[in-house]
C-alpha cells in the first residue's frame, strides 16, 4: 500500500534526486510507483541518494541498516524520507521491544559478531592478509588529495563521491575490496563500502581506518607519509 506523505518531504525528495541528476525534476504528475531507472538513476546514484539524505537527516546508518535496502520506485524512496523527515513515530511499549528470551538474545548477539568479522577487518589482519599474497584490492575512499598526502602501500584511490558504474567498470569482481578513510571519525569507508557492494563486489571495511594502520606501526606512502615507520607487533 502506497505510504501517503505530505509535500515537504516530497519537495525534500525532489532536491535530492535534482542533485543526483544535475537537472530539475517534476515528481508532481508521477505515480508512487513509477520505477527510480525512468528516472535516470542507476544503483549507485539511487544509493547516494539514499546515503546523502540519511546523512542530512543524522541518521545512524549502523542503526538503521535495513533503511540501507536500494528502493526501486519513487514511492520505496518516498517511505525511507517519511520515516526520517516526516512526523517522529510514538515509543513503542517496553514490552514491544522485548525479546524473546534468553536464547534470542544470545542468537542476536552471536549473528552481530559473526557480521563484524564477516563485513570488518583491522590493520593486523589486513598486513597479514597482504603478505601472504590473498586476491584483495585496498580501497582509500578519501578525496584525491588526500591520498596523494599520504595512503596505505598498494591502495587504489576512489573517492566515494565520485563512484559510479563507469568509475567501476574496469575493476574486476574476483578479489576482496577493503574500504578504508581516515579512521573512527570519517565515514567515507563505509560510503565506499555500501557503493562497492551495491554494484556487486565483495567488500570489508578496515576498522581504525589510516589512523589505526599507522597506529600499529605499518608503512604508508605519499608525500607526507614519514620516512620511517615503527614495526609494531599485534598484541591480540
Amino acid at each position: 500500500m502506497p505510504v501517503a506523505v505530505n509535500d515537504t518531504v516530497k519537495e525534500k525528495v525532489a532536491e535530492y534526486l535534482e542533485a543526483a541528476l544535475g537537472k530539475p525534476v517534476d515528481l508532481a504528475p508521477l505515480p508512487d510507483t513509477t520505477p527510480l531507472n525512468t528516472l535516470g538513476l542507476d544503483s549507485l546514484l539511487t544509493i547516494s541518494v539514499l546515503v546523502t539524505l540519511l546523512e542530512d537527516c543524522g541518521v545512524d546508518l549502523g542503526e538503521h541498516a535495513d533503511s540501507l535496502v536500494t528502493p526501486s520506485t519513487l514511492g520505496d524512496l518516498y517511505a525511507i524520507a517519511d520515516r526520517f523527515l516526516g512526523e517522529p513515530e510514538a515509543p513503542q511499549p517496553a514490552a514491544a521491544a522485548a525479546t524473546s528470551g534468553d536464547a534470542g538474545e544470545y542468537s542476536a548477539q552471536l549473528a552481530y559478531y559473526q557480521a563484524k568479522l564477516a563485513y570488518e577487518t583491522d590493520s593486523a589482519d589486513l598486513r597479514d592478509a597482504l603478505a601472504a599474497g590473498q586476491d584483495l584490492v585496498v580501497v582509500d575512499g578519501r578525496s584525491s588529495e588526500s591520498y596523494a598526502a599520504e595512503h596505505i602501500p598498494g591502495a587504489i584511490s576512489i573517492p566515494h563521491r565520485s563512484i559510479s558504474q563507469d568509475s567501476l567498470a574496469g575493476l574486476s569482481k574476483a578479489p576482496l575490496y577493503v574500504t578504508y578513510c581516515d579512521g573512527i571519525g570519517c565515514n567515507a569507508s563505509t560510503k565506499t563500502a555500501i557503493k562497492l557492494a551495491t554494484a556487486g563486489f565483495r567488500v570489508k571495511e578496515l576498522i581504525g581506518g589510516l589512523d589505526w594502520w599507522k597506529r600499529d606501526g605499518h608503512p604508508t606512502e605519499g608525500h607526507a607519509a614519514p620516512e620511517h615507520a615503527h614495526h609494531a607487533a599485534c598484541g591480540c
